[in-house]
């Protein structure tokens, strides 16, 4: 024993020494490179010198094992080695000392050695096929290496997880996209959709162009990982595939509050996009009675679209809930303040008003004053809102980027911003200004002195219009505003000079049409001048209704269409016409009850035109035309 001891330890020795060797590179003859055919001989002779004895092999084996398992690397490799030179047709000691090789850096070698083993009798296994890709990979020959992960693969039945990502290694390389997905496809879900696999598996299947795939890739992770957010990315993906029945259907199935599902129920509105609005307020109260889902956002679309319907006290409960809650888009909290300011003006409710524009300008830090300058107004406190928007005026007016932005792109990009804010406060200042003289005319009566504060606030506004067209002369909304306030003070061939050259802008398509065609049309009624334009104004009013499609007609424009008809002599068309409108919502407009008075009054209904006119008188006791039609009546 102790005589075999000795020799054992001389073999080991010998070993090691063969494996330092290994590592050196091949010679190379006439300076051409070292080929696989020539490595598998030079080890093939390498162990020409020993002769087959099992014995030494056997115990070499089991030694190398022990120190594998030990963690004594380096002697279980030189083991390994002896072993196989004892045992040089042994199929496995072949492919272990290849593999051993390959570990070590000596390629070349190990490709020697690993061709040959291929060729011994013995069991082939899924590590041996393994190596013959390696091999074959070191050696750059991508053919066998693919011939052999493949096989590798098969053989495992694609459930060796170390194997499937060295083989992906080995297509990231080669660029095979198609084969990648396959591959990808099997070891995801044996890494649990790690996340930097599964963002690349996206990534290659959006460069393939395989959208269906995505949204399985994001089921099965969801499935897989019950994560929501895959989910929650999976409809993302069929929203962008325009699937929105599927899309529609999961939301139908939330019941949770994360933020998954608040974007799962977000992503299912835009199916509702232009199209009407009960649809999408049955479906957001499905999901909140029904089925329990209390996010912010659901809660603030249920309250925006209650007050769309106008279901307005359900509309501030619900808005109110949450309106300081929505924390991942300020724009929703912001908005819901504006609603419900806008709700309690109309409840004449003005300190609550103001409070909440505040806090609009309060959660979007400071950008939301704009807003609150009109919401000052809206309470007829126009020198608060002239204050604030004067302070905002000499802050932008005079703003410059601090010293440290060198960069001319991010300089140019500063400057266009405080640009377009220092215009914005312009358009809002000019805006009010107008609100302003429009509040004051409905209340001037006879008082000159009221008339010329109103003239002097459009004057202003007038001021700003020009500006701001000097500086941007295809602003459509400026020119509108401005043609607007021109009419209102006397400059009526001004304004249908604008008005006009609205008309034929490129940008008219930005306006709302049906709200332009009927204001000039109506101011071209109204000032009653002569047949052409009468006729002509008529023309713009059903250009206003025909804009508007399938959509029902609005009173106002209604109103336009009738009066132009009674001015044109077509009576019993404006009647027609007229008796098209609601009129429960009208026994306090003056306009209209002025206009119903004088169609029925020129088709000789003295009933009808005097109880129109009556009912005029009491919302303007002083109305020319009623009281001339009714002295004359009792004459």
């Amino acid at each position: 024993m102790k005589s075999f001891a000795k020799l054992f330890a001389v073999l080991a020795c010998t070993a090691v020494a063969l494996v330092a060797c290994s590592s050196a590179p091949v010679k190379k003859s006439d300076g051409a490179p070292a080929t696989p055919a020539t490595v598998a001989t030079a080890g093939a002779d390498s162990s020409q010198e020993y002769k087959g004895n099992l014995d030494t092999a056997h115990m070499a084996f089991i030694t190398a094992m022990d120190m594998e398992m030990r963690g004594l690397d380096r002697e279980s490799d030189s083991l390994w080695i002896l072993a196989w030179q004892y045992d040089p047709k042994n199929r496995y000691l072949a492919f272990k000392v290849a593999e051993k090789l390959l570990a070590h850096g000596a390629d070349t070698l190990a490709i020697g050695i690993a061709i040959k083993a291929n060729s011994l009798k013995g069991k082939v296994t899924v590590a041996q096929l393994e190596t013959m890709a390696r091999v074959y990979l070191a050696a750059g020959i991508a053919d066998s290496a693919r011939k052999y992960f493949v096989a590798a693969l098969d053989s495992s039945k694609n459930q060796d997880m170390k194997l499937l990502y060295d083989y992906s290694l080995f297509l990231e390389a080669v660029q095979d996209k198609e084969e990648l997905v396959r591959v990808y496809e099997q070891l995801l879900p044996q890494t649990n959709y790690i996340q930097s696999l599964f963002n690349r598996q996206v990534k290659l299947l959006a460069e393939l162009g395989k959208d269906s795939a995505i949204v399985d890739l994001f089921r099965d992770a969801y499935e897989t990982t019950g994560d929501r957010e895959y989910l929650a990315k999976g409809v993302h993906a069929l929203m962008v595939q325009k699937r929105f029945v599927e899309a529609r259907a999961i939301a139908d199935t939330i019941t949770g509050s994360t933020e998954h599902d608040a974007m799962i129920i977000e992503l299912a509105l835009l199916t509702f996009v232009d199209g009407p609005r009960d649809p999408v307020l049955k479906f957001l109260k499905k999901k909140y009675y029904d089925d329990g889902v209390r996010v912010p956002e659901l809660i603030y679309h249920l309250g925006l679209n209650e007050y769309i319907l106008h279901e307005v006290d359900s509309a501030r409960v619900h808005l109110d809930s949450v309106h300081l809650k929505l924390d991942r888009d300020p724009s929703y909290g912001s908005q819901a303040c504006r609603i419900l300011s806008t709700i309690a003006l109309d409840r004449k409710d003005t300190k609550a008003a103001v409070m909440y524009a505040e806090q609009a300008d309060s959660i979007l830090a400071g950008e939301g004053k704009p807003s609150l300058a009109l919401t000052y107004a809206a309470v007829k406190d126009y020198q608060k809102a002239y204050t604030l928007l004067d302070s905002m005026l000499g802050v932008w007016s005079k703003w410059t980027p601090l010293e440290a932005v060198v960069d001319s792109a991010q300089l140019n990009k500063l400057m266009a911003t405080a640009k377009a804010k220092y215009r914005k406060f312009q358009y809002t200042y000019a805006y009010i200004l107008q609100l302003e003289a429009r509040d004051i005319e409905e209340h001037a009566g006879d008082n000159e002195l009221k008339k010329a504060a109103a003239r002097e606030a459009r004057l202003k506004a007038h001021l700003f219009w020009e500006s701001m067209i000097a500086a941007n002369p295809k602003d459509i909304q400026v020119q509108y505003n401005m043609a607007r306030n021109l009419e209102r003070l006397g400059r009526i061939d001004e304004s249908f000079a604008v008005f006009e050259a609205i008309l034929k802008s490129p940008q008219f398509k930005e306006l709302n049409a049906s709200e332009v065609y009927n204001y000039y049309g109506y101011t071209l009624l109204n000032l009653n001048r002569n047949k052409k334009e009468l006729e002509y104004g008529v023309a713009l009013v059903q250009k206003a209704l025909d804009s508007l499609g399938d959509e029902k007609k609005p009173d106002a424009i209604l109103d336009s269409k009738a009066w132009g008809l009674y001015r044109l002599g077509r009576f019993e068309e404006a009647l027609q016409t007229i008796l098209m409108i609601d009129q429960k919502g009208f026994d306090d407009d003056s306009e209209f009850l002025e206009h119903l008075g004088a169609i029925y009054a020129a088709l000789g209904n003295k009933a009808e035109a005097t109880k129109a006119y009556k009912k005029l008188l009491k919302v303007d006791p002083k109305h020319p035309a009623a009281l001339e039609y009714l002295k004359g009546k009792k004459k």
